[in-house]
Formats: C-alpha cells, structure tokens, sequence
C-alpha cells in the first residue's frame, strides 16, 4: 500500500534515510521511563538498520517494562553503554522532546558525529542535526513507518508488529489522536503482519500478579477533587518494596485514572531512579501539555509529562496540585 507523506514530510524521510544509508554506525535512544511508542520505535528502527547490513545497537536509560517484552529483539536492548568500544558515528533519538531526557546515555550522544531527532510532541527542543518533529502524526512510530520503508522498501512483519504496538499504545488504544491518515498506517502494517489480537492481549491482558498488587497499593492513594474534577494517585519506594516491583511495573496505571468518569483531568505521581516522574491526562477539555510545560516537561493537550528532582514526591504533588487549579476556574 502506498501511503504518500506531504512535500515537508517526505524532505525530511529522505534526508534522514540518506544519512542511514550512508553511514555504517548506529545508536538508537529514547527518553527515561520507556514507554510503548519508544520501544515499538526502537525495534522496528533497530530490525530495518540491521537488514540493511548496519551495525547498530539500543542503549536505553531505564528497562523494558514487562508487557513489552513479547516484542521481537527487545531483549537486545542495552541499559549501559559500557559495552561500546567506541561511540556510535550517528545517534537516532526517538519520541524525545530533549536530549538531556534520555538520561545518562545523553554523554554518549554528545560524542556522536551525527545526531538525529524523530518525534511527534509540540515541546520538542530540536536539538539534534537533523530534526524530524510534526505533532501531526498520532505516534512517533507512525512517523518511523515512513523512514523504515523508505530504508528497505517494504516493512517485515516483525517491525510491523513493533510499529503497530507504539501507535496502539501512544493512542491510548486507538482513542486520542486519531485520523483516517493513522488508520491506513496500521492497515499496511495489520496486512504486513500485525496481529491486533496477540499485541492487544499481550499488553493488556497479561499483567504479572506483582504489578496488579502494585496497583492495588496505589490504590489506596487515589484522590479526587471534586469542584474541579481531577483525580491522582501515587506511587513511593515503599510500594514498590511491598511489592517487590519497580518503576516499569507501573506502566499503563495512567490509563486506569481516565475511567474515573467524574475528572476531567487525572495525573499519576510516582517515585523512579532519582526523580520524581508525573505523568498527566486530560478528556480534551484542558490542555496538560500546558501544565507539564510549566515543570519543563511537555507533550500533547491530551497527554504530557514532566520530572521532578531534588525534591519530595509530596511537594511535586502540591506543586501538579497547585498548577491544576491555577488553570481551572
């Protein structure tokens, strides 16, 4: 199926590819605390780049988190860049609105001949050689369709898998940010091999006992306030303790909040490796990209992020708190 991208769009595919050709040396990073979008982007990046005979390697921050791990390589992702004998020729930087958001393997980047940037957030710093960012496409992953094809002139049904696994999730399930141009996306990559039914039942159906007891800790967190409806819960160490859980374990908790029917806004709080991470919600009818914006953090209206450090995770929950009614009446 032939997709075409706008003249802007298809410039930069093409500049991107030029360069993934030309060179022979690869790293592929994404911002801490993974998420679906990022790892999904990764893989198919990292399957296209090795059937092109390139050496090319994933150095990520922080783990994969459980549910994720089904996908094809996702166990070649690295977490230390130790390994390396030498730094990468060109850095791809994947779904990240800076480069210092990818945490330590941010020293390795700052190493590289090339850097390149693709991503689909309004708050992206682009800050790369080569910048690839249109808040247009629903996923980064949809963005990475393009580039993958393009390099191999086709998309094998592992890298469909992985892309169709990002733009499921980053879309909350097919629900935010959706368009007739996303769905012929995935109905390309459901014919080159996707199978809906396995990645859904996968990510969303099979979660380990430990991290349902996590939930049920967090839980116990849960608050809402009612004249301005919003809703959060928290995540601390000790939780993870009682547990025996970490941050990864926690993916997906988010989504749980925007079934509460009452908030219009809901936000998860949680402890991680030395910062405070908040991840925010909204229905539409307030922007959290301008919330999370306020903290340094950034995303979609719908969807944001920021972190927190140096600082409790109860004076990071008064000051979310503390924004949320600014901008509520």
């Amino acid at each position: 199926m032939k997709i075409r991208l706008g003249y802007k769009d298809a410039r930069k595919v093409s500049e991107i590819v030029k360069v993934l050709t030309k060179e022979s040396s690869f790293m592929l990073t994404a911002h801490k605390n993974i998420d679906g979008d990022a790892i999904g982007s990764e893989l198919a990046m990292y399957s296209a780049l090795k059937r092109a005979g390139k050496d090319v390697c994933i150095v990520n921050q922080d783990a994969v988190p459980p549910i994720y791990r089904f996908l094809p390589n996702s166990k070649k992702i690295r977490l230390s860049a130790k390994e390396l004998s030498k730094p990468p020729e060109v850095a791809v930087i994947i779904d990240c609105g800076c480069a210092d958001r990818t945490g330590d393997v941010f020293e390795i980047i700052k190493k590289v001949k090339i850097t390149i940037n693709i991503d689909h957030h309004f708050s992206n710093t682009k800050f790369a050689d080569i910048n690839w960012v249109s808040h247009k496409f629903s996923a980064t992953g949809e963005m990475l369709y393009f580039v993958v094809s393009q390099l191999n002139k086709n998309v094998s049904k592992n890298e469909a898998e992985c892309l169709y696994t990002a733009i499921l999730t980053d879309t909350g399930r097919f629900i935010y940010n959706i368009n007739p141009f996303t769905m012929k996306v995935v109905q390309d990559l459901i014919l080159k091999g996707a199978a809906p039914e396995k990645i859904a039942k996968k990510i969303y159906l099979e979660r380990p006992l430990k991290s349902v007891k996590l939930l049920s800790l967090a839980l116990e967190s849960l608050k809402f306030e009612k004249k301005r409806k919003f809703a959060w819960m928290k995540v601390t160490k000790e939780m993870y303790r009682k547990s025996k859980t970490r941050v990864e374990d926690t993916e997906g908790f988010i989504d749980l909040l925007l079934k509460i029917k009452e908030a219009n806004i809901v936000f998860l709080i949680k402890e991680t490796q030395g910062v405070i991470k908040v991840s925010l919600r909204s229905k539409g009818r307030y922007d959290v990209d301008k919330i999370a914006s306020k903290f340094g953090g950034g995303g979609h209206k719908k969807a944001a992020g920021c972190y927190f450090s140096g600082i409790s995770l109860d004076k990071a929950e008064e000051k979310i708190i503390k924004e949320i009614e600014r901008r509520i009446p």
